[in-house]
């Protein structure tokens, strides 16, 4: 008799994660493909949307293999995927161009000319978002400005999880989740506007049908079953954004919870249950009904992984001979530095920021570096300015009445007890890591399979299912007096980012000119 088996797919910047899970919600198997993106320009960040493809057939095939399943053993597929990305296709669903993703900031002219529209605060009221470069709807008017006949030629505009679902299912469609990046979405009414539409330059009849994330798009067609392994037929739902996905995931299930994942696109999204519009951070559908997330963006998740490429030659040729990761030792050294760092701040802005500076110009900066200044001091001062770029958003969602209930952390620096720590300190707030009866965390695939689930008929409610296969809590209580101290420290750290924001001008302005 054939298992009902659930497929998960998570699209990421740098690799694509599936998972298979039984019935009950245990894993069965795990694998991933790594790929590079196209970087020819500084604010260039692109890659061929047929990658993705591969990597989700490849690791399909993989998984079931060593799950030991049959084509048959799958009831349900789920995706989610990167926000803010850009695939024209063409009406076999090949991609035009290269995929724009998220960290693609390109349409600077284009997002300039938004802004400067007598329309422009109708549009940010539109979709609660503010009109920044990283947004589709710059790109598609930089797409249309500067690549006319790929415009015109293109018969959709996709995200990321519309163009998986689409080659699975073929059908065309752009779920509730991903559609915060368009300023023609209609955040309030979930639909399209036409006037906004207008407004960009945008033809409607080039926008796929939108879904909730639950709804079944379509099933695997005979094309796609070949390609990737399974049958034809597999029911495959809309899907979401990987952000939305990985709330879910790590047990945001009620309005107040709020989840801080902890990686390269790092940020902190919290569940509410209305419209906030707060154009400093980042708004959208959760993937549970009535529920939105107010989030913030960061970009500096990946400093640790400067430092370990720069800087950290000794814990990456030490680390496999003691059987841990590098990344377990910076934390071990971290913990031997005292809060503050010894008096040195961190600027995480190592590639940008996004909320609340929404800057592309701003850098990382070490602020306070003296002879007495230790590698456990940079280490912990690179955790410490990440916890502070969180902290500067939660400051502003705090302006708005909003409460947080639950803190739940996510990702890999949940992994390290000496930054949890360091989180629950600097927000003087419980942190909470989720997780399963075994120990390990929920993310992506967790709440994937609590999605799919529920849409072929598996479990009866999305919300109680999580909280069921996320039992255990590992909870990090916040010092007062270490609070205290870095209240006072953020203090500075705002100050000195905000100080520098022309300085980051000039200083980028400077260096086009030597380039």
């Amino acid at each position: 008799m054939a298992q009902q088996c659930i497929l998960t797919v998570d699209i990421g910047t740098s690799s694509t994660k599936t998972a298979v899970w039984n019935s009950d919600g245990q894993m069965l198997a795990e694998a991933s493909a790594t790929y590079i993106l196209h970087r020819p320009g500084p604010l260039v960040a692109e890659i061929d949307a047929d990658v993705w493809w591969t990597a989700v057939c490849k690791t399909i095939q993989q998984v079931m293999q060593t799950a030991g399943l049959l084509p048959d053993d799958v009831a349900g597929i789920g995706i989610d995927g990167v926000g803010w990305t850009l695939i024209p296709v063409d009406e076999e669903i090949k991609p035009l161009a290269p995929a724009m993703i998220w960290l693609d900031r390109r349409a600077q002219i284009e997002t300039a000319w938004l802004n400067s529209l007598p329309e422009a605060q109708q549009l940010i009221d539109l979709v609660a978002n503010p009109i920044d470069a990283a947004y589709i709807t710059p790109k598609l008017v930089w797409l249309k400005q500067n690549q006319p006949q790929i415009f015109d030629r293109a018969h959709q505009f996709l995200a990321a999880t519309g163009f998986i679902a689409a080659r699975f299912t073929g059908e065309l469609s752009c779920d509730y989740t991903q559609a915060y990046g368009y300023h023609f979405f209609d955040i309030h009414n979930e639909c399209w506007d036409a006037t906004a539409a207008a407004t960009i330059g945008v033809p409607l009849e080039k926008m796929p049908r939108l879904y909730s994330p639950t709804e079944i798009v379509g099933s695997v067609t005979v094309q796609a079953a070949a390609e990737s392994g399974l049958r034809a037929g597999i029911p495959v739902i809309a899907g979401c954004l990987d952000a939305a996905a990985g709330a879910l995931g790590a047990g945001v299930t009620q309005p107040g919870q709020t989840n801080e994942q902890g990686g390269q696109a790092g940020g902190v999204g919290i569940s509410l249950d209305r419209v906030v519009i707060e154009p400093r951070l980042i708004f959208s559908h959760h993937v549970l009904p009535d529920q939105y997330l107010l989030a913030a963006g960061t970009v500096g998740g990946g400093s640790l992984g400067w430092f370990r490429d720069q800087l950290g030659q000794a814990e990456t040729a030490v680390a496999p001979l003691i059987n841990q990761n590098p990344f377990e030792l910076f934390s071990l050294q971290a913990g031997q530095s005292t809060p503050g760092a010894n008096g040195l701040i961190f600027l995480p802005y190592m590639a940008g920021e996004r909320t609340p500076l929404w800057s592309s110009v701003a850098r990382g900066v070490f602020f306070g570096l003296s002879y007495s200044s230790s590698r456990a001091d940079l280490l912990r001062a690179i955790m410490e300015g990440c916890a502070f770029a969180v902290y500067d958003n939660l400051q502003i969602a705090e302006e708005h009445g909003i409460t947080v209930s639950e803190y739940l952390g996510s990702g890999g620096a949940a992994q390290s007890a000496v930054w949890c720590q360091i989180k629950a300190d600097v927000y003087g707030r419980p942190f909470v890591v989720a997780q399963r009866e075994d120990g390990g965390e929920g993310g992506h695939g967790l709440g994937l399979f609590a999605l799919t689930a529920y849409a072929v008929g598996l479990c009866d409610d999305i919300s109680t299912c999580v909280d069921s296969l996320l039992p255990k809590r590992r909870l990090y209580t916040p010092s007062s007096e270490n609070h205290a101290h870095y209240q006072e420290l953020f203090q500075v750290y705002r100050s000195v980012s905000r100080k520098l924001i022309d300085d980051f001008t000039d200083l980028d302005r400077i260096r086009r000119t030597i380039l």
